[in-house]
């Protein structure tokens, strides 16, 4: 006699099997992507930063916000090509932390500072990538579970990354402005004197003073006897700062009054640039 198959044993042992792996799913605790998944909430605010011109070097911040409360932030940026990167020197350079301190209290916003020297060949906008890691403090008492029960209670290290958007426009105003119009030296006097100038929008690289034609009765002389002068602060002029060049004006055979006398100022932007201006000496 045939042997008759009954299909409702088999529904049942299939069922059985279903249960028993759901109960051991349970006992087993969730997976370990759950257990470690990120609670903070932390996000970008900034999707755009100021803007910069070609040639321009600038700090840049970036807010953020988050849930809760995060320790130990740290931000590194990536930039295109040609597009360098520095950071605050406080942490040592080698990354940027919040403005208030390495914490950010969940719920409230700070922000990340970071510096871009965009070359003159970047003409339009381009992206960075910041990459920030943190510690999750399991809420704002920070009493995180370290043993036992409760893992997505422990403290845990997370990260995340923005992408933000930095304009690019034309820079505007000069390139420089010469602060120094006028110098007062005394009659038969043999010294060094000053003259200041102030960065526009981007950065002078190779920048040089030099005197033209001179009166009779004066002589110049420039630091270590160079042909033109330097600034004191280096060769490049920074964006909106401030420095100067030094020059010895020898006036010992100079009559007293006044004299105009012409500038060459050189420097290299997108290309090496020559401007002709004057200086006014006036001897008493």
């Amino acid at each position: 006699m045939a042997r008759v198959r009954r299909p409702g044993r088999r529904r049942c042992t299939v069922l059985v099997a279903l249960l028993g792996a759901v109960l051991a799913g349970s006992l087993l605790g969730p997976p370990a992507a759950v257990a470690d998944a990120d609670k903070t909430g932390v996000r970008a605010i900034t999707t755009q930063t100021a803007p910069v011109v070609p040639g321009q070097s600038a700090w840049l911040s970036v807010v953020w916000t988050a849930d809760r409360t995060v320790t130990d932030w740290s931000t590194t940026v990536t930039a295109p090509a040609g597009v360098a990167v520095s950071y605050p020197t406080t942490r040592g350079g080698s990354d940027t932390s919040l403005y208030g301190s390495a914490t950010l209290v969940g719920t409230t916003r700070d922000f990340t500072a970071v510096k871009l020297a965009v070359p003159y060949t970047q003409t339009t906008p381009f992206q960075i990538t910041l990459l920030s890691s943190y510690t999750d403090t399991c809420g704002d008492n920070g009493r995180c579970k370290e043993q036992g029960g409760g893992n997505d209670d422990k403290a845990r290290r997370h990260s995340t990354t923005a992408t933000v958007t930095v304009p690019v426009q034309p820079a505007v105003g000069p390139a420089f402005t010469q602060d120094t119009a006028s110098l007062s030296v005394a009659a038969g006097s043999n010294g060094f004197q000053q003259i200041a100038f102030t960065g526009g929008q981007a950065d002078l690289a190779d920048v040089s003073v030099r005197l033209g034609p001179l009166p009779a009765g004066l002589a110049v002389a420039y630091p270590g006897d160079a042909t033109a002068s330097r600034l004191a602060g280096g060769s490049a002029l920074v964006g909106g700062s401030t420095d100067h060049v030094a020059v010895r004006f020898d006036a010992t055979g100079l009559a007293p009054g006044s004299y105009v006398l012409p500038l060459t100022v050189s420097y290299t932007a997108a290309a090496p640039q020559t401007v002709s201006g004057t200086v006014t000496l006036v001897v008493q």
